[in-house]
């Protein structure tokens, strides 16, 4: 389980000839949209090595937060000071293209849209900041109101909670509907003292630990 749905990055070459084709049709606000969602690929100050990138999920974790810099926590607060709004996802993870180690932060702003924040996960600056803008943006952004209406919790205590029940840390956390009876959780990942990779269902309404699970879906042979 993962917290937020990546924005595919595009190769240089894919990118330089849209771009062309955007100046030549002469749209400057497609151009304007088309840098939000596909620009270059954050630069932060921790850079995992091209091993480290192909590594199974686990080991992935393993390295990932043994180099981070900065707290779910900490990210969140930048970001919440960039977009004022209420936190609905954080999720440590590398930029594909160049290894990059950031924070990907959601928040439905005040505006009551949904935004994505980076944040460096070396020294926790504001590296970008993208406004979903899609053809479901709207709809999206209802669901995710929705969402944060039905919480109780709020993030930080529902990673306080899945902590409490896996002590570790944490590397994702997401605001989200429960697949069983549609009712809304919080899902947070843990890397454990047990370097293995946890997941930890919290209802959003009343904060309890609904589910507790190691994620069986990572391959973890490789790492020996």
């Amino acid at each position: 389980m993962k917290a937020t749905a990546k924005r595919t990055l595009t190769p240089r070459a894919v990118v330089l000839a849209t771009a062309a084709a955007v100046a030549l049709i002469g749209s400057t606000g497609a151009a304007t949209a088309f840098a939000d969602d596909d620009g270059p690929a954050p630069q932060s100050s921790v850079q995992l090595s091209q091993n480290e990138r192909h590594l199974d999920d686990n080991a992935k974790d393993r390295a990932q937060v043994k180099a981070d810099k900065i707290s779910q926590s900490e990210a969140t607060a930048k970001a919440l000071k960039a977009v004022p709004g209420t936190a609905t996802s954080a999720e440590l993870d590398n930029a594909d293209r160049n290894g990059s180690l950031i924070w990907e932060v959601g928040v439905l702003g005040k505006d009551h849209k949904n935004h994505d924040i980076t944040i460096d996960a070396g020294n926790g600056k504001v590296l970008s900041k993208h406004t979903d803008r899609d053809d479901d943006a709207a709809q999206d952004a209802r669901e995710t109101q929705a969402q944060v209406k039905a919480d109780k919790t709020g993030h930080d205590k529902a990673t306080a909670k899945a902590l409490k029940a896996v002590p570790g840390t944490v590397v994702s956390y997401s605001l989200d509907d429960n697949d069983r009876n549609g009712s809304t959780v919080w899902e947070v990942d843990v890397l454990g003292k047990d370097h293995k990779s946890h997941d930890v269902t919290i209802d959003a309404a009343s904060g309890k630990v609904l589910d507790q699970h190691v994620d069986q879906d990572d391959n973890d042979g490789d790492d020996d």
